[in-house]
Order: structure tokens, then sequence, then C-alpha cells
């Protein structure tokens, strides 16, 4: 697999909501997060949507040094042990904090832009793993922030449109 070239704003998949991933066992899928971390690391970015690189899938991909543990949906007792989730697969946030921090952000879509954004300082997210698997996990500040942006990327949102909300 070889890194993938960005897909950069105006560009209409990243303005569509993305297409939800139902077979978890198709080689497809396999080829896809393989093609989706290789372009992460070569662009050294914080994550990056299927969108992204021109698949309308759901799933999005973190480094492995922003990777949290999580809670299996069928047991919200017990932690998963290492190695922690970096795929997401049909996320969705479950909550939302009143709470609210502006940071700067920017995009590996809209090369070279960063403006103050204001985000949720803590959210709680379900995703799908590799397996099909259902989980959450509760996230607060940075990975929080990463979160919201790629599940927005998967709702056809950029942080550009999120730019005059308070």
């Amino acid at each position: 697999m070889t890194p993938k070239t960005v897909v950069q704003h105006p560009a209409e998949i990243l303005h569509k909501p993305a297409e939800s991933i139902k077979d978890f066992k198709s080689d497809k899928l396999t080829s896809l997060i393989k093609d989706m971390r290789q372009t992460l690391k070569k662009e050294d970015g914080a994550g990056i949507a299927a969108p992204q690189i021109n698949i309308s899938k759901s799933i999005f991909v973190i480094p492995k040094a922003y990777a949290p543990k999580v809670r299996m949906w069928h047991d919200p007792t017990t932690w998963l042990r290492p190695p922690y989730q970096t795929v997401f697969i049909n996320p969705e946030i479950l909550y939302y904090s009143e709470k609210k921090e502006e940071t700067d952000e920017g995009c590996l879509s809209v090369r070279g832009q960063f403006y103050p954004t204001t985000r949720s300082s803590e959210i709680v997210l379900r995703a799908q793993n590799r397996a099909g698997k259902k989980f959450k996990v509760r996230a607060s500040g940075l990975l929080a922030r990463i979160f919201q942006h790629e599940t927005d990327h998967l709702n056809g949102i950029l942080f550009l449109d999120r730019l005059h909300e308070k």
C-alpha cells in the first residue's frame, strides 16, 4: 500500500456524509485502513478520515501516540488492554460536554490554514473496531477535539464550517 493524496477543500466529497461500513471481513476495508495509516504517517497529522483520501466510507484513524483505552459496548466495565484503539468505524458522538474550549485548529484538507475553533472539551464516542465490535470511549482535551474533527469529516463538515460557532 502507498500513501494516498489528501483531497483538498472545496472538493465535493468533503462536504457529503460518508457511507456506513457494513462488511468488516472485506479485503477492501483492510486495504483502506492500511492506505489511511500510511497517508496519515506521511502527512504527520493527528487523524485522517476516509473522505480525505477520496473514499466515502465512515472510518477514521489516529496515530498510536493518541490511541485511547476503550470500553467494549457489551461490557462497559471492562477496559481493553493494549494495543489501544486507532481505527474508528461508523463513529457516533453520544455526548458533548457543555464546557467548550477554543484552540487553533487545522486540517490536512485545508493546507496551511489554522483558525480558533470552539469544540466541546469532553465527549463520549461510540464506534466499531476492525472486527465490527462496538466500543465506546470518553475523551477530553486534544483527543476529544480530534474525535470531533474526524467525526465531522464523516458528516460532511469541515472545521471551517464551525468558525462562526461560539
